[in-house]
């Protein structure tokens, strides 16, 4: 770790003292109020794509023929057609640590996605990029300091990570006759088999920025901001299959209905973080109404190497098609990652009172469709999820180097419906989902997010496809 010293080391001890009080008045915390500051990686943003995100976090097998699935390589296999994707998203998040309240507000882009396939082809090829993190967040809170009177802490951030991909799938059917009443069959597909393989790319610059406002003009005040720029490179390997269970035809070849089991698998190695860590402390003075710097040290290191450590995720979903169109689907999913093996290797990115522990979540979810009517012949599709689990921050408050893993639940509803006027087959995707963050003792930290997210499914017209040269007579 490099230091520049720019002015006298004793208004630094100063600032340095101030700072102790305040973290013996703030019942034990040593930096910041928010786990949205003490991950230096930004904040999981979850799954930000709206025709997956109503199922909680369903990822693992898509159960969706029109939707890009960024975190399933093997997904893309199973489109029906080329397709663009694209959505945003608004967050709304209340954070309590004991009597302490505030209250963040984020938002942006979701997933971007382009898969390339040709009509009735297998394989397929899937690039663009995904959201992974954000350091979007405006808290503060007032601190009453039996020395230095009234404080207000504001802690804000800016960036985050994103992920860019490119991936290549294929896929694999295997037909069956079924019985069509007493005397005739249909060949169907009964089982299939896809398998992807992605290699993507990490990358951000996690900016956050503490300032401690001492209302006494007579004090100095404290800013301090953080860069922390990263970039990692790996690759996900992915797998899904299904298998017919059951399948009924009338005599005249006529679709009854049908049982279908998926399964799926994702699995990605460990990778290399590599970080440009920066922090610049300055203690500044009101003069004449403008805060004027008055000491600063800045602290960089080039380049700082960490591992990220392997993850894998696993699920299934057992689905019935009715004659009419209608569907109903139940899905399982689970992931993990060991992110406690972190604390040797990424110590520099959980600052605070934050120790890196095991991540796993666990979803279930539910897709339904009502069957055709005279009015409608495509039905919107209907999509519910639940999903509980720990997410990789422990919460170290005594410094015992054991803490309160921060565990989280989500509930969420998505609705997936044609686009009007359209001769395609694109939708349009609305999710919403709600839950909360927590510590085993809710007074110690509690997080209670609400999200909405929107976007978009386009496919090409069958008599104008993407990338296809026009043939004339």
């Amino acid at each position: 770790m490099k230091a520049a010293l720019v002015h006298p080391l004793g208004r630094l001890v100063m600032v340095a003292a101030m700072l102790m009080a305040l973290t013996l008045e703030s019942k034990g915390q040593e930096t910041d109020f928010s786990p949205y500051a003490r991950f230096g990686l930004g904040t999981d943003q979850g799954i930000l794509n709206p025709a997956l995100a109503g199922m909680a976090g369903i990822t693992t097998v898509t159960g969706n023929s029109s939707a890009i699935n960024a975190d399933q390589p093997a997904s893309a296999a199973g489109l029906t057609h080329p397709t663009f994707q694209a959505s945003i998203h608004s967050e709304t998040i209340g954070l309590i640590e004991g009597d302490q309240k505030a209250r963040a507000f984020t938002g942006g882009p979701g997933q971007l996605g382009l898969v390339v396939k040709q009509p009735r082809s297998r394989s397929a090829l899937s690039f663009g990029m995904t959201p992974l993190s954000s350091k979007a967040f405006s808290i503060q809170r007032i601190v009453e300091d039996s020395l230095l009177g009234s404080i207000a802490e504001t802690y804000s951030g800016s960036g985050g990570m994103a992920r860019g991909y490119l991936g290549l799938a294929t896929g694999w059917r295997g037909k069956g006759w079924v019985d069509a009443g007493s005397a005739d069959s249909v060949l169907v597909s009964m089982r299939g088999l896809d398998a992807g393989f992605q290699v993507d790319h990490w990358f951000g610059d996690a900016i956050q920025t503490s300032r401690l406002d001492i209302a006494d003009l007579s004090f100095r005040d404290v800013q301090s901001v953080t860069s922390m720029r990263n970039r990692a490179t790996g690759f996900v390997l992915g797998v899904e299959a299904f298998q017919v269970l059951k399948a009924k035809y009338s005599s005249s070849q006529e679709f009854e209905g049908s049982w279908v089991l998926r399964g799926g698998a994702t699995w990605s190695p460990e990778r290399t973080l590599q970080t440009d860590w920066k922090r610049l402390v300055e203690s500044t003075l009101i003069l004449n109404g403008v805060a004027t710097s008055l000491d600063t040290s800045s602290y960089s290191e080039l380049t700082i190497e960490g591992v990220v450590p392997m993850a894998w995720s696993a699920g299934g979903s057992l689905q019935w098609d009715g004659p009419q169109g209608e569907r109903l689907a139940l899905f399982f999913d689970h992931h993990a990652q060991a992110w406690s093996s972190a604390n040797s290797s990424l110590p520099h990115l959980m600052s605070g009172s934050g120790l890196w522990g095991d991540a796993r979540r666990s979803a279930l979810g539910l897709t339904w469709q009502r069957g055709r009517s005279a009015n409608r012949t495509i039905q919107p599709l209907w999509r519910s999820g639940f999903s509980w689990g720990h997410l990789p921050v422990v919460l170290d408050m005594d410094g015992d180097d054991e803490g309160d893993p921060l565990q989280e639940w989500r509930a969420s509803l998505g609705l997936t419906m044609p686009m009007q006027g359209s001769r395609s087959a694109s939708q349009f995707h609305i999710g919403m989902d709600f839950g909360q963050r927590h510590t085993i003792n809710p007074e110690l930290h509690t997080e209670s997010t609400l999200r909405f997210q929107i976007g978009v499914s386009l496919t090409p017209f069958v008599k104008n496809l993407w990338l296809t040269p026009r043939l004339y007579d």
